[in-house]
């Protein structure tokens, strides 16, 4: 998944050469994360601008007629340079069906965005640090982009089948299902058993193990599940082909009210040196300071937690170039709250090449039924602009998947038990296919 950015130019004055290179970098991103499930993502901007449909000698609209999107943005004069368009309401979004039955995510009257591979997504995105805050939407955005720059290609479609033969194929005939030795990075319940330790036995599979694990040391896991759970992680690429490093960091939110403390740990630095290990005995001495409230850093809220002259602002003050925040299936977030955490972010970001975003929330049940579409859009994307930050609009561009899934309301294990056999498995985090989405948005922007 990849991922173009929207943003509001008429309150930010950029350097065009770097407004560019900013701008290729998050469509690089938003490409990536849409690539993630094939799908194409995008997001949604102040200016409502869109190009021209073109038109193929037969006098239909033709996907190989179109610009590539970051065409249209090489010009630094041209209204595309920022990438705004890409995520527009003005535009119309179609989820195409595949043959195998996945869906890509496609602008029919814009342009063709991009499907990077990892060693092309890494070049994009190299010497850059993307800081990710906000639910468990947001984690699996996260994982899912550390997991395609480390591995070199996307988490399978599917989640495990387990012990029974894998029934869902790709486009190439290959099997796209998780192995059960090898569980998936985005799918949670691959890892819900005894056999792969659950929670604790993720995060420390995340964390290095005692091996390396996933991530072969080079994800630093400062994370536990439990009361409270607390959930940060920081991932460094290798830099094995010259291309620069990319570095991916996770605070995760969590709470109804939104007003809960926030609290959590330093990070070592491991990730920088391939060194992380997260064994169980490390895991129960992080349980054991959790439960005596032995963190090294507490603040009354996550908004709270950024401002400048806290340590979490400084220690990303200058050193960030892409911040993302989101906290939608946790509920609205509240115009005060979005006020303080925008401007935050923004005076951590300062500079003409970096971005914050606030990235609305999917287009699920969920959404619909705490009208959170309506209120981000009409309130909290005020509040980002105002801010100097940008709008990415997940929920635009998600808005047709709600379509995708009826599930049986009758009964709880059958509803999940039928998304887990579809393609969005999980109607509310859209595991493993969203996840994919964001990161093609990032590597376009």
């Amino acid at each position: 998944m990849g991922y173009a950015s929207s943003v509001h130019c008429s309150r930010q004055r950029f350097n065009i050469s770097s407004l560019l290179r900013s701008a290729l970098a998050a469509l690089c991103l938003l490409s990536l994360w849409t690539n993630l499930r094939l799908i194409n993502l995008t997001t949604s901007s102040a200016s409502e601008t869109a190009p021209t449909q073109p038109i193929a000698p037969n006098g239909l609209s033709s996907r190989d007629s179109l610009p590539r999107c970051e065409a249209l943005m090489q010009n630094p004069s041209s209204p595309f340079a920022n990438g705004a368009f890409l995520t527009s309401r003005a535009n119309q979004v179609v989820w195409k069906m595949r043959h195998d039955g996945s869906r890509e995510l496609t602008l029919p009257h814009t342009c063709r965005l991009k499907r990077y591979t990892a060693q092309q997504a890494s070049r994009c995105l190299q010497n850059k640090h993307l800081l990710f805050i906000g639910d468990s939407l947001t984690r699996y955005q996260y994982l899912s982009l550390a997991y395609f720059l480390e591995h070199k290609h996307w988490p399978p479609r599917y989640p495990s089948s387990g012990y029974t033969p894998c029934t869902q194929f790709d486009m190439k005939g290959k099997e796209a299902c998780s192995s059960f030795l090898e569980p998936n990075v985005c799918c949670e319940y691959d890892w819900d058993n005894w056999a792969h330790g659950q929670w604790p036995g993720f995060m420390q599979s995340l964390g290095g193990g005692t091996d390396g694990a996933l991530f072969h040391g080079r994800m630093e896991a400062q994370s536990v599940r439990a009361k409270p759970p607390i959930e940060r992680y920081q991932y460094v690429s290798s830099d094995e082909n010259n291309d620069g490093r990319v570095r991916v960091s996770l605070l995760l939110e969590f709470g109804w009210v939104g007003s809960e403390p926030y609290y959590g740990w330093n990070l070592t630095g491991c990730a920088n040196t391939g060194s992380c290990r997260y064994t169980p005995e490390s895991y129960e001495k992080k349980v054991e300071r959790n439960t005596n409230k032995d963190w090294d850093w507490e603040y009354p809220n996550v908004a709270t937690a950024f401002q400048p002259g806290s340590s979490l602002h400084n220690e990303y003050l200058d050193d960030t170039n892409y911040v993302f925040y989101n906290r939608g299936l946790w509920g609205a977030l509240q115009q005060d709250k979005a006020e303080t955490i925008m401007n935050a972010l923004r005076n951590m970001t300062r500079g003409t090449n970096n971005r914050c975003f606030f990235k609305s929330t999917t287009g699920c049940g969920r959404s619909v039924s705490n009208s959170l579409d309506s209120i981000e859009y009409n309130d909290v994307r005020k509040m980002t602009f105002d801010s100097g930050c940008e709008y990415f609009d997940i929920g635009h561009v998600t808005q047709e998947f709600g379509r995708f899934i009826v599930p049986d309301k009758s009964s709880m294990a059958s509803s999940v038990a039928m998304e887990y056999r579809h393609v969005f498995w999980d109607s509310v985090h859209y595991v493993s296919v969203l996840y994919f989405i964001s990161c093609t948005v990032v590597t376009t922007v």
